[in-house]
C-alpha cells in the first residue's frame, strides 16, 4: 500500500513539472520528509539577479541621485565593488555645513546611506599595515599568481587602464596584490587575492568633471 501510494506522489509531481510550474505544492510529506516550494522568494531572487545583470549608471547619472539626497556640490564620486555589491560613494560639499558621502547602488540608484564626511571611514584607508610588496622575494614564493597575472585581472575591471603600481601584502591573514591604475577618467584601486585571483576590492575615482 505504502508503494502505491509513493508512485501516485510521483505521479503528481511529474504533472506539476509538466505543467512548468504553474501547479504548485506548498506543503508536502513524503516518507516523514517535509517538501516545501517557495516560487515568490524564487521569482524575487531572479528579478534581483535581472538587476544586478543590467546596465550600471553613469558618473553623471549617480551625481544627480546623489544630489537629490543631499544638496550641494559634487566634489568627488568613485565606483566600489566590496562583497558582491556594486555601489558609487558621492562626496558633496555643502557650504555651511558639513560635508557628506552618499553610498548608492550603481545599478538601481537606491540610496543606501548618506553620512557626515567627518565621520565617514573609508574601508580603502590603509587599515592594514603594510608588511611587503613585489619585491619581497620570500613573500613572492608564497603566492600562486605572479604580479603580471594579477596586473591581468587588475585590467579587466576598467576600460583603457594603465598598471601604474603593484604591492603584494599581507593582510587579514592572506596575501593581497594591491595595484593602482591610471585611466582616462582618473585613478582605479584593485585588490586581488594573490591565491585565488579572487577581486577583493575594486575603487575607481573619476576626476571632477564640472
Amino acid at each position: 500500500m505504502m508503494m502505491n501510494k509513493h508512485k501516485l506522489w510521483i505521479g503528481s509531481l511529474s504533472a506539476a513539472v509538466l505543467l512548468g510550474g504553474s501547479a504548485v505544492a506548498t506543503s508536502g510529506n513524503v516518507n516523514g520528509q517535509s517538501i516545501q516550494t517557495t516560487p515568490a522568494s524564487t521569482t524575487q531572487s531572479i528579478t534581483q539577479n535581472q538587476n544586478k545583470t543590467g546596465k550600471l549608471l553613469t558618473v553623471a547619472q549617480a551625481k544627480a541621485v546623489a544630489l537629490k539626497a543631499a544638496e550641494g556640490k559634487v566634489d568627488d564620486v568613485d565606483l566600489e565593488r566590496r562583497n558582491g555589491q556594486t555601489f558609487y560613494e558621492v562626496e558633496i560639499d555643502r557650504k555651511g555645513s558639513h560635508d557628506v558621502v552618499v553610498r548608492l547602488d550603481a545599478y538601481t540608484g537606491k540610496i543606501l546611506a548618506v553620512v557626515d564626511d567627518e565621520d565617514y571611514d573609508d574601508d580603502d584607508d590603509n587599515n592594514g599595515a603594510v608588511t611587503g610588496n613585489t619585491s619581497n622575494s620570500s613573500a613572492s614564493k608564497q603566492v600562486k599568481l605572479t604580479a603580471s597575472q594579477a596586473s591581468n585581472i587588475a585590467l579587466k575591471q576598467v576600460t583603457g587602464g594603465k598598471v601604474t603600481k603593484v604591492e603584494l601584502d599581507h593582510d587579514d591573514g592572506r596575501y593581497v596584490y594591491e595595484i593602482e591604475l591610471r585611466t582616462a577618467q582618473g585613478e582605479a584601486d584593485v585588490d586581488i587575492d594573490a591565491n585565488t585571483g579572487k577581486v577583493l576590492s575594486f575603487d575607481q575615482d573619476f576626476n571632477d568633471e564640472d
